[in-house]
């Protein structure tokens, strides 16, 4: 009867420690993320901490002065907004490279995707890339990040796709408006 009392209380044992190592790995790993400090910071709170604990008075001592370019503030500038009307994309000519910069543009729907496409002969060929835009959730592109580079000497021609609501690229679903928006050309460095 001992042994089985025994054996009953190591299984509930057992049982309470592995509670325990569950829970902690469950915070562990689901808790809300921090960022590690920066090892400058880590040692001016260690410097701090000495001064602090061999001064009565450490804080009095190191007093800094506040000048006027410790308070100047940096102007927040406010957060762009899509431009929504006759779809005008002005994309200059530009180097061969992996993404293409836009000028400027007022996109034709709300919301969409814009893309490079090759533009060979005024026929349409591959699509280079597409990044997202949309007037609800302010995303307003400065440029078109490729999947493969330019090639100088070729045209390329931009495009606006509808966006079908996935939030996700699809050429089945995501239909190209029937125009092309600009025409640039990828020029050697």
């Amino acid at each position: 009867m001992a042994e089985v009392n025994q054996d009953g209380q190591k299984t509930l044992v057992a049982f309470v420690v592995g509670l325990l190592i569950g829970g902690m790995l469950v915070w562990a790993f689901s808790g809300p993320t921090a960022d590690a400090p920066n090892k400058s910071d880590d040692t001016k709170t260690e410097q701090t901490d000495k001064n602090t604990d061999d001064k009565p008075n450490a804080n009095t001592d190191d007093k800094k002065e506040t000048t006027k370019e410790d308070t100047k503030t940096t102007p927040v500038e406010p957060a762009q907004k899509l431009e929504v009307g006759d779809g005008k994309i002005s994309v200059p000519d530009q180097e061969a490279s992996m993404a293409i910069k836009l000028d400027s543009a007022t996109y034709p729907v709300s919301e969409g995707w814009i893309g490079v496409r090759e533009y060979n002969n005024e026929q349409l060929g591959y699509i280079l890339g597409v990044v997202r835009f949309s007037e609800s959730q302010g995303l307003v592109p400065a440029e078109i990040i490729l999947q493969r580079a330019t090639t100088p000497g070729r045209d390329y021609a931009v495009v606006i796709y509808t966006e079908d609501g996935d939030h996700s690229f699809n050429l089945a679903n995501d239909v190209q408006i029937d125009k092309i928006f600009d025409t640039f050309k990828a020029t050697s460095k």
